[in-house]
């Protein structure tokens, strides 16, 4: 699978892999006071050490942070979202998301100066969009059969987020020309892409 350089150094796939200790740098930082005090509420809150949550966020700045703001992102909660969506018809939701799908991956993908390829597609998918500390468009569960991959998107929108995100990707997977069978239930989509040769 896919992994920019920042997400092997930050997700300790190496670590897992030979058993050895990722490599650490100690460095020393002046903060606030009041952001201190902070740190030290959410991480007990949490059950963490201070150390484990700044950690964590530094990974989510290296990994999804950091791009966001070229592509213009808002955040919007579930709720307000959700109440958009349900009152599209699905035709409106199927365009969007067939004009959109092309032209937002790729750009994505520019931002993060990853190629057009199937595997920054992977990596968009399950990682930047699907991964638990990043976009949070749905949770991606990834599954390789044979000689293809299947992404499960779960989510909490409704249908018509699952019937935009069908559009979205199949666009884009157009332009790459490589084949994918969908399903959509209520809150998931189900995509079985024919891995490229």
């Amino acid at each position: 699978m896919f992994e920019t350089a920042d997400e092997q150094l930050v997700s300790g796939r190496s670590q897992r892999s030979t058993g050895k200790r990722q490599k650490t740098v100690t460095r020393t930082f002046r903060i606030r006071t009041a952001w201190d005090e902070l740190l030290r509420d959410e991480a007990e809150k949490q059950g963490v050490s201070v150390n484990v949550l700044v950690n964590l966020i530094f990974r989510r700045y290296a990994l999804f942070d950091r791009w966001v703001r070229g592509y213009n992102a808002i955040t919007l909660n579930q709720q307000v979202f959700r109440e958009l969506i349900d009152r599209l018809s699905e035709e409106k939701l199927v365009s969007a998301g067939e004009k959109s799908g092309p032209v937002d991956v790729q750009n994505t993908l520019d931002i993060m100066g990853l190629p057009s390829s199937y595997d920054s597609f992977t990596y968009l998918v399950s990682k930047h969009l699907g991964g638990s500390d990043c976009a949070m468009w749905f949770t991606c569960c990834h599954h390789s059969q044979d000689n293809s991959d299947v992404f499960h998107l779960q989510h909490n929108f409704g249908r018509g987020w699952s019937i935009f995100l069908q559009s979205y990707f199949l666009s884009y997977l157009k332009n790459l020309k490589v084949n994918c069978e969908t399903k959509i239930y209520d809150f998931a989509v189900n995509l079985k892409v024919n891995r490229p040769r």
